[in-house]
C-alpha cells in the first residue's frame, strides 16, 4: 500500500479541506466502502423487517395491516439511523465524521441550492427519465426488467396508499432517508472519489449513478429520477463545500414525489 501522501485539492470552505494529513490516505483507501455501506443498508432494512416480522407473528399482533406499515416504516428508519451510527464511528477514525455529517444549513445560499436542485428535478430530471422510458419501451431489452408497463416503472404512490401513518412517512421518507443517503453518497462517497484524484465532474456521476442504483427496487422511473437528483445534489454539495443543501433538496425532492405527484397523476388519470 503506498504511503505517499495524496494531493489535497478541496477549497477552504469545503469540509474535507481539514482532514488532518496523517488521515488523508485512509480516505483515500476508503473506496470498498462504496460497495460495502449500501450493502450493509440492504442488510439491516431486511433484519429490522425480519425482526417486525417475527415478533409480530410470534406474539399474534393486531392484524392490521395499516397499523404493521407503519412499524415496517419507522423499523426502516432505525435502520438508517443504525447505518447512520456505523459511519459515524467509520469516519470519525479517520477525521472525516464532522464534514459527512454537515448537514445543517449555515447559510441562506444552502437553502436557495436546495429549492434550484428541486426546481431542476421538476422540470428537467423528471422530463428526461420520462423520455427514457417512453423510449425504452419500444425495446423492452433496455430496461433492466425486460419492460414494464407504465403503471409498474414507480412504486412511489404505494407509500401514501400502504396506510402507515402519516408521522412514520414522513420519519421515513422526509427525515431519515434523505439525512443518510446524503452522509453517504454526498457527505463521504463524492468527495472520497475526489480525494483519489477522479475529476469533480466523474466523481458527482459515479457517486449520482450509485445512488439511482440502490433506487431500483422502487422502480425504473426512481432509479433514473433520482440519477438526475444525484447530479443535482452533488454540485451542490461540491459549491457549498457542506452536505446540508444536499439534504434539504433531497428532503423536499421526496416530499413531492411522496404527497404532491401521486395527486397531480390523480388529477391527470380522473
Amino acid at each position: 500500500m503506498s504511503t505517499q501522501e495524496p494531493a489535497w485539492r478541496f477549497p477552504e470552505k469545503d469540509g474535507f479541506s481539514r482532514i488532518a494529513p496523517e488521515h488523508r490516505l485512509a480516505v483515500v483507501h476508503s473506496l470498498p466502502g462504496m460497495i460495502v455501506w449500501p450493502i450493509l443498508l440492504f442488510v439491516l432494512f431486511i433484519a429490522f423487517s425480519a425482526v417486525v416480522g417475527a415478533t409480530w407473528q410470534m406474539f399474534s399482533l393486531d392484524r392490521d395491516p395499516e397499523l404493521l406499515n407503519t412499524v415496517i416504516y419507522v423499523a426502516s428508519a432505525t435502520a438508517y439511523a443504525t447505518l447512520a451510527l456505523a459511519m459515524w464511528i467509520r469516519f470519525s477514525s479517520y477525521g472525516a465524521a464532522r464534514s459527512a455529517f454537515s448537514i445543517m444549513p449555515v447559510r441562506f445560499s444552502e437553502v436557495g441550492l436546495a429549492i434550484l436542485v428541486l426546481l431542476f428535478v421538476i422540470t428537467i430530471g423528471g422530463r428526461l427519465s420520462v423520455m427514457f422510458h417512453e423510449y425504452a419501451m419500444v425495446d423492452t431489452s433496455l430496461t433492466l426488467s425486460g419492460g414494464a408497463a407504465p403503471e409498474d416503472l414507480t412504486n412511489v404512490d404505494d407509500v401514501t396508499q400502504s396506510g402507515a401513518a402519516l408521522w412514520a412517512i414522513v420519519l421515513l421518507s422526509v427525515i431519515a432517508a434523505p439525512i443518510v443517503e446524503e452522509i453517504l453518497f454526498r457527505g463521504w462517497m463524492l468527495p472520497m472519489l475526489m480525494a483519489r484524484g477522479v475529476p469533480t465532474l466523474f466523481a458527482i456521476l459515479i457517486s449520482s449513478v450509485a445512488f439511482g442504483l440502490i433506487h431500483t427496487p422502487q422502480g425504473l422511473l426512481v432509479m433514473t429520477t433520482t440519477t438526475f437528483l444525484g447530479i443535482g445534489l452533488g454540485i451542490a454539495r461540491v459549491v457549498t463545500g457542506r452536505v446540508a443543501a444536499p439534504v434539504l433538496g433531497h428532503m423536499a425532492n421526496n416530499a413531492w414525489a411522496v404527497f404532491v405527484v401521486p395527486q397531480l397523476l390523480g388529477l391527470q388519470s380522473g
